[in-house]
């Protein structure tokens, strides 16, 4: 027995030291790893955000403005688009639908708060009609309450509308498929059929009959861009009044760094350039500027 145990070896003291001596420097080595990447993790994180938000909000923007005057009608049934842009008129229809109203400052300065009108929803155009039915081609047409309001169009005129007051609005009836998608779906053939026989929004017994060539156009909504603040820093809002019900809803676009971050500037013809300076939400001091040019 006593052979047995002085056979026995352990760890020296030596051994040991260098063991916890090693076991240190590695764990100091993973420590500084693992702050080193925390630091650009946040770093990166800060950059991250302010890039999504740009790219949420330049989105939101591209389509806003790329339907900007479309769909418009004119005062009198009859538009005045001049070589450059002009002021929106005080009602509505305007005279020219690529009209911009600046609510804050001027477009040669920088406007911060600004109007114009733009189709944001379904338009269509009439192929056919056979009897009661009138074959369409339907680029998001649909007729839920809250969308089934269009202007019918022959060329460059409002269908009915005498010019006097807004144009008559008209609503479309036993369209199927509804909502229907004119890209994804559209293979070069009518997509939809509705009733050929339309009836007026605002006035139940005066009805108008599609014609082919007619285009189906989605009342327009004035879009209204500008800068509020919050308990949460200042932000660029979108607001959108529905000029066939009136009614308004706003969303916040993005965060931006302060009130005078949202800027537009005439620049030419029909051209606007947009200055804006995003802000991270997780590191405000991180920002971003963009310019960028819409045209029409």
């Amino acid at each position: 027995m006593s052979y047995f145990f002085t056979k026995q070896k352990g760890f020296t003291i030596v051994e040991i030291l260098i063991v916890i001596i090693l076991c240190a420097i590695i764990a100091m080595a993973a420590l500084g790893l693992y702050l080193a990447s925390d630091k650009v993790f946040k770093k990166m994180k800060a950059t991250s955000d302010v890039l999504e938000e740009m790219r949420s909000a330049m989105a939101t923007l591209d389509f806003v403005f790329s339907r900007w005057g479309v769909g418009v009608p004119c005062k009198n049934n009859n538009c005045t688009i001049g070589s450059s842009i002009t002021p929106c008129d005080a009602t509505y229809p305007p005279s020219d639908p690529l009209c911009v109203k600046c609510n804050s400052g001027d477009l040669n300065s920088g406007c911060s708060d600004i109007e114009f009108y733009a189709n944001l929803y379904g338009y269509g155009f009439v192929v056919n009609v056979n009897g009661t039915q009138a074959d369409l081609i339907s680029c998001r047409l649909s007729t839920d309450k809250g969308d089934n309001y269009y202007y019918i169009w022959q060329g460059e005129k409002v269908v009915n509308y005498n010019g006097t007051g807004s144009p008559p609005i008209y609503k479309l009836s036993e369209l199927i498929p509804d909502n229907q998608d004119c890209i994804k779906n559209y293979t070069g053939s009518p997509n939809a059929k509705s009733s050929a026989s339309v009836i007026q929004a605002n006035n139940a017994t005066s009805t108008y009959t599609l014609q082919p060539g007619d285009i189906i156009i989605r009342v327009p909504h004035k879009v209204k861009l500008y800068v509020d603040s919050n308990d949460n820093g200042y932000w660029l809002y979108l607001e959108k009044t529905d000029m066939a019900t009136y009614e308004n809803s706003t969303t916040k676009v993005a965060k931006v760094k302060d009130l005078d971050s949202f800027k537009v500037y005439y620049a030419q013809g029909h051209t606007l350039k947009l200055e804006i300076e995003f802000q991270s939400q997780s590191k405000p001091e991180k920002v971003l500027k963009i310019e960028r040019y819409f045209a029409r």
